[in-house]
């Protein structure tokens, strides 16, 4: 057990540290990346970011970093376009909290996308939402036609599927069973429905430009890869 004059020494180092904010930088209308330091380790439990839409902070969203270090960043994401946020970096420790000067950074606002175009897409498994590896999408108007559509490489498997596209809803409808990979041992991959349906729906929104794609299997000969969903973001 620390002794009493070794615990007054940890509260009294504790009482003396200070936050500060770094370089912070806003990555797209809805996230930004903030940097942020404490004169010392000891005795803090948690360092991170506040951030609040209010000046004095009335209410607040607090951003744990991953490890208690003198230097720690984070990306926030999830933020609202054309909004002012007001961010400070703290420390938690064992003598109160500890908070450093605030600075605000804007949102810009959303940009309007075609759905034509290069998408990153990021695959998740149904089941805990774990994400895989990003890569590149590409989706075309067949010529001439304002409703169908190619989508390429989806699931990264470099192959072009046939789909529909409502412009007043933009909702998105693949039919089911078209090949999306070549597996070098199973051969092909192709989609099917979760819930039995002869079509894949997804759902494209312009603002911003994300297109996500409802849940599907990925099915082969030889079984399934299991159940995942598609979300996209336009580059």
């Amino acid at each position: 057990m620390d002794s009493k004059s070794s615990i007054d020494a940890q509260y009294d180092q504790a009482s003396n540290i200070t936050a500060s904010l770094g370089e912070s930088t806003v990555l797209s209308f809805s996230e930004i990346s903030i940097n942020g330091s404490i004169s010392s380790t000891e005795g803090v439990l948690e360092a991170g970011f506040m951030v609040s839409t209010s000046a004095d902070f009335a209410s607040y969203n607090s951003y744990k970093a991953g490890e208690v270090a003198s230097s720690f960043n984070s990306v926030i994401n999830n933020l609202t376009e054309s909004t002012t946020y007001y961010v400070r970096s703290y420390a938690y420790t064992i003598s109160g909290t500890m908070v450093s000067e605030a600075i605000s950074i804007t949102t810009p606002a959303a940009p309007i996308f075609e759905l034509n175009g290069v998408y990153t897409a990021v695959d998740y498994n149904t089941e805990d939402d774990s994400a895989g590896e990003s890569y590149e999408v590409t989706i075309e108007f067949t010529s001439g036609s304002t409703t169908d559509i190619k989508i390429t490489n989806l699931w990264g498997g470099g192959k072009t599927i046939e789909a529909k596209y409502d412009s007043a809803t933009g909702k998105i409808s693949i039919p089911a069973k078209q090949v999306i990979y070549v597996h070098a041992d199973y051969g092909d991959v192709w989609m099917e429905d979760v819930n039995g349906s002869q079509n894949i729906s997804g759902l494209f929104t312009p603002k911003g430009g994300f297109l996500n794609i409802n849940a599907f299997s990925a099915i082969c000969g030889a079984g399934t890869f299991g159940d995942q969903y598609v979300k996209m973001s336009h580059k």
